[in-house]
């Protein structure tokens, strides 16, 4: 064997033509309404892992949804997007956080799903993995089949829970995807993007104002009450999706800021993907160029 037996082609790299992306942040955030922007022009397999809120996309007809409740059943995902004439271009995890807590019921031996065990975990409740070897498990199952899917000719896009933090000091607030360490060596290794969506507030929009005939329109900028006892936050101000993706010590990002920008407004699939492969992203539909075919009922 030679190095030459070692080369790999251009066109069998997958990054270079598909996107590998990570997006994370707290519940109710809009992480599964970042996924309903991904386009017509794909075909998306939706998978959602137990109570994963699937209101966004259930009306979409570019997408099939999937419900994970069993580690093993990941297998058969990966069975059915292997296989030659799969037709999903694109696949959505909703989340991957949800997906490690599979695999702590497989290292632990207990299936929320399988009935014949419920009795089992009422009279010995399962305990979690108590030491690093067991955590290391968990955290090597995520990676290795991370890493089976990224080899697939497809589009990924991994969405995860944001981790729980201690605001002891506000200026030191560190926060990332709810994983295990070695779960999230796996995620930062090989996602091009991974950023954290969160909500800011933004002065209103003046030319979407309702005023009356007469009136001023809002001030420039938001404030909150004029009595300090209360929190609420004046009604014209408007909420602003932020997807950030730059490097900062307190979050744990990365991407390519030379072409996103360290911050997107109100993220979207076609503001993110097509720049990443020399494409505008002036709202016109991402893909590698294929034309659209129906999914077919059965069939992925």
């Amino acid at each position: 064997m030679s190095l030459v037996d070692l080369y790999v082609p251009s066109d069998r790299i997958q990054a270079l033509t598909h996107c590998r992306i990570g997006i994370y942040g707290p519940n109710g955030v809009g992480k599964t309404t970042f996924a309903a922007s991904i386009p017509e022009t794909e075909r998306v397999l939706f998978v959602s892992v137990d109570d994963e809120n699937i209101r966004p996309v259930a009306h979409l007809k570019h997408f099939r949804v999937v419900k994970l409740r069993r580690w093993n059943d990941i297998f058969i995902i990966y069975q059915a997007l292997a296989r030659p004439d799969n037709r999903i271009t694109t696949v959505v995890w909703d989340t991957w956080s949800r997906i490690q807590d599979l695999a702590v019921g497989k290292i632990t031996g207990y299936e929320p799903s399988d009935p014949s065990k419920l009795q089992q975990y009422i009279d010995r409740i399962p305990k979690s993995p108590a030491n690093w070897q067991g955590w290391g498990q968990v955290g090597a199952l995520c990676s290795e089949w991370q890493r089976n899917f990224n080899m697939l000719p497809i589009h990924i896009v991994y969405l995860l829970q944001e981790q729980d933090r201690r605001r002891e000091v506000e200026e030191d607030v560190k926060t990332g995807p709810r994983l295990t360490p070695e779960a999230l060596k796996g995620i930062r290794d090989s996602l091009e993007i991974l950023g954290r969506l969160y909500v800011d507030l933004a002065a209103p929009d003046p030319l979407k104002a309702v005023v009356k005939e007469g009136e001023p329109l809002p001030p420039p900028t938001f404030k909150l009450d004029e009595d300090k006892s209360s929190d609420r936050i004046d009604a014209n101000v408007r909420e602003v999706r932020r997807l950030f993706i730059g490097q900062h010590d307190r979050y744990i990002a990365k991407g390519p800021t030379h072409l996103l920008g360290r911050v997107i407004d109100d993220p979207t699939w076609n503001k993110i993907v097509p720049p990443l492969f020399g494409g505008p992203s002036d709202g016109r539909p991402a893909g590698d160029g294929h034309a659209q075919v129906p999914l077919v009922d059965g069939h992925v």
